[in-house]
């Protein structure tokens, strides 16, 4: 019996800017962060904070709902409901100290943070802004339209057999 082919919708989490549709991707912007140096993942949940420095070009597989980072025979990797994942935001909080934090947070449709990713080691030991890490954050937000919010959706038609 000859196999049919259907095709069936899957939320693949294409990134709208203004409701203008774009080709980006979650796998995209996670892959452009996992490009970077000194970006700390972090992962909370109601009574633990993981927070992982990752290394730069860090594996990343999507496979169904969930994007895996890391590699699983290694010591550590995360699972991201990628179904469950609905915006995207740039952050950059003023600190205390007189410093900037630079971040990019992903969000569930109820507003609850599910992934962080700091950008780590932005200042040198005299407290100086290294301007090559305020670079490499700057060029992935001028990447994504310079929207501080991305809302997350699908569009996305795969072939299933």
């Amino acid at each position: 019996m000859p196999l049919r082919k259907t095709t069936i919708r899957m939320y693949d989490m294409t990134l709208t800017i203004d409701n203008n549709e774009s080709d980006t991707t979650f796998q995209d912007i996670i892959s452009d962060i996992l490009s970077q140096d000194n970006v700390m993942l972090s992962v909370k949940s109601t009574g633990a904070i993981c927070e992982v420095n990752t290394e730069m070009n860090l594996p990343l597989r999507v496979s169904d709902q969930y994007a895996t980072i890391g590699d699983e025979t290694r010591p550590w990797h995360i699972h991201i409901n990628i179904l469950e994942t609905k915006e995207a935001r740039f952050v950059i909080e003023n600190k205390t100290n007189g410093r900037h934090s630079y971040s990019i947070r992903f969000f569930d449709s109820n507003g609850n943070l599910v992934l962080r990713a700091n950008f780590v080691k932005m200042y040198d030991s005299s407290n100086t802004l290294i301007q090559e890490r305020l670079l490499a954050y700057e060029k992935i937000f001028a990447k994504y339209g310079k929207k501080q919010n991305l809302v997350l959706r699908a569009t996305k038609e795969i072939e299933h057999y």
